[in-house]
């Protein structure tokens, strides 16, 4: 069989046949497999896409893509890839054409000069993972879990608000973030608005003007929760006032049930109950080659963070 190995640009990208053949590849669908969702990714949702697709006979059998991020690492910016988006159709999978997907990445990312790589852990790119980089480490996210049980009629305490429109949550979010220095993946004003502008999911936001929480109503194993995606804050909030905000934000996605994955430092969010691994059972893994030997100079990571969230 001759497969040929493309580099693809958001708007080449076709993002119907790419959809059919992630459909086809997990054996599922839903709106994180549209076609849709892949236009808005690649083309709105990212600056840095790089799309490698291999074909044979004009047919599209594979995939392989990331996204170029900025990440603070030690009192410095460092270029960051984010790895996303592997699947290979069922009639030629198996480890020649993804390890000829990865190589080519490789090979784009060594002139990217990219320090450092993460993705959400995927059993069948794992091992690919440590081969072409480096990503030995596995991070399970911590994890809190909740209910919102403040009753609507108590209404909120003064000062929180509740944003829906995501150029204006974008601001609102960069304006509590503080100047930067937190490690982690670095979001600007425009990065952070084309990050929340999904056409599949809602973002909502409550602020107080100090700190900031984005959130999204999903369905996870069969339970409507309410996501906490990312937190903003440049000082630690009361226990209370997080949860005066995961109260607001339930109500307004009329969902009970909150969820939230990953650390902010400088917010310590206490709010929920942590859940042990072992009822995780392998959800919110990120794979890389910095997040636990790194932790101490990470100061926020996040679902938002990473195509997840």
């Amino acid at each position: 069989m001759d497969i040929q190995i493309r580099v693809e640009s958001a708007e080449e990208l076709d993002c119907d046949l790419t959809s059919a053949l992630a459909r086809v590849a997990f054996q599922k669908n839903g709106a994180e497999l549209s076609s849709p969702r892949f236009a808005w990714t690649y083309r709105e949702g990212y600056e840095r896409p790089i799309i490698i697709s291999a074909y044979a006979n004009a047919a599209k059998v594979g995939q392989l893509a990331c996204f170029i991020k900025t990440f603070g690492l030690a009192q410095r910016m460092r270029k960051a890839a984010e790895l996303v988006d592997l699947f290979v159709s069922p009639e030629v999978r198996g480890f020649k054409i993804a390890s000829r997907l990865y190589q080519e990445m490789h090979k784009i990312l060594l002139g990217e000069n990219i320090d450092i790589m993460f993705a959400y852990a995927n059993e069948g790119a794992s091992v690919l993972n440590r081969r072409f980089f480096a990503m030995e480490e596995v991070t399970q996210l911590p994890v809190r879990m909740g209910l919102s049980l403040l009753p609507a009629s108590l209404g909120s305490p003064d000062g929180i608000k509740l944003i829906e429109d995501h150029r204006e949550i974008a601001v609102a979010c960069v304006s509590c973030a503080g100047t930067g220095s937190q490690g982690g993946v670095q979001l600007n004003r425009s990065e952070l608005q084309a990050r929340i502008g999904s056409p599949i999911h809602r973002y909502l936001c409550a602020t107080d003007g100090n700190t900031a929480i984005i959130a999204s109503p999903r369905v996870i194993r069969s339970v409507p929760l309410l996501l906490v995606c990312a937190t903003f804050s440049t000082t630690r909030a009361r226990k209370k006032d997080t949860g005066a905000m995961i109260a607001k934000l339930s109500r307004a996605a009329g969902r009970r049930v909150f969820l939230y994955a990953g650390w902010n430092d400088a917010l310590a969010l206490e709010n929920g109950y942590p859940l042990p691994e072992r009822v995780l059972r392998g959800k919110f893994l990120i794979q890389s080659n910095c997040l636990n030997s790194r932790r101490d100079s990470i100061g926020r990571f996040e679902l938002l963070d990473v195509d997840y969230g």
